[in-house]
């Protein structure tokens, strides 16, 4: 999954975001400070809903910098937008990231007020290994200090959903799973099932927007295909959007074609799930 390093984007209309409003250390595991860049919207524009972005890069590469652009994008349209860091591989396998990202979804929670956010409307958005990691926020009934880290809705894009599944990939692709899980499913069978979305799915899952390339060369597009109907199983809301040739990594660079297709349906999907009340 490193094949989703981000580009840089270019062009009048991916011209570079503006500094965030605030950059704040939303935890700090074994004392390496985990940052969250803020795009506060304008007062008069505010709707009380939260958006958390998670980068991709096969977790072990990648920045919170490389949404900025949709973070700032979602603020202008009354959000309150963040992008975080989580821990990367080598140094922090599986759970590390999962948990880096629960901290964050618990931190904006109790932030509420302050924020000015309502912490039952919060939605997060990935690509990739954040796709992956997103996809953990909308399944995964996890609490830090009685505070929920279950988002409410979810845009995923290219993610990992079923390790196990995976077994029949690439040997090079194998490599990088077992890296992230910290062994072979023959020796951390429980760690490949414990990461796998797809395999936590239930009622109370949150709605999710998937969307994947069919000819992905990175993630089969069989990975999201068993997310979405593991959601529809389970009654849960779900629209599946297929991005044929848009390639692993697009999502990223505002000048992409297939990003300028997916944004507005995304902004759509968020604004469907988190703001209820919308005319």
């Amino acid at each position: 999954m490193s094949a989703d390093n981000p580009p840089t984007p270019t062009g009048e209309q991916a011209s570079e975001p503006p500094a965030p409003d605030l950059t704040e250390v939303f935890a700090s595991p074994d004392g390496q400070d985990l940052m969250a860049d803020l795009y506060l919207p304008d007062s008069a524009m505010q709707n009380r809903a939260c958006v958390i972005f998670v980068h991709g890069g096969g977790w072990r590469l990648g920045e919170r910098q490389a949404f900025n652009w949709h973070a700032h994008r979602l603020s202008l349209l009354g959000y309150l937008a963040l992008s975080i860091d989580y821990r990367l591989m080598p140094d922090s396998p599986f759970p590390a990231a999962v948990e880096d990202c629960q901290s964050a979804v618990a931190w904006v929670r109790r932030q509420a007020d302050r924020l000015k956010i309502d912490p039952a409307r919060i939605g997060a958005v990935g690509s990739s290994a954040g796709g992956h990691l997103v996809a953990c926020l909308g399944v995964m009934n996890h609490e830090i200090g009685g505070t929920s880290t279950k988002v409410n809705c979810v845009v995923d894009v290219h993610g990992v959903h079923d390790f196990p599944a995976l077994l029949d990939a690439s040997e090079v692709i194998n490599e990088n799973w077992e890296a992230f899980l910290g062994g072979p499913y023959s020796e951390r069978k429980t760690e490949w099932i414990q990461a796998s979305p797809a395999l936590h799915v239930d009622g109370t899952s949150a709605s999710m927007l998937i969307v994947h390339d069919p000819n992905d060369e990175t993630v089969p597009h069989e990975q999201s295909r068993l997310l979405a109907d593991a959601l529809v199983r389970a009654g849960r809301p779900m629209q599946f959007l297929p991005s044929p040739g848009s390639g692993h990594g697009f999502f990223y660079n505002p000048d992409n074609p297939w990003t300028q297709k997916v944004w507005p349906v995304a902004v759509n999907w968020l604004d469907q799930q988190l703001n209820p009340n919308l005319p």
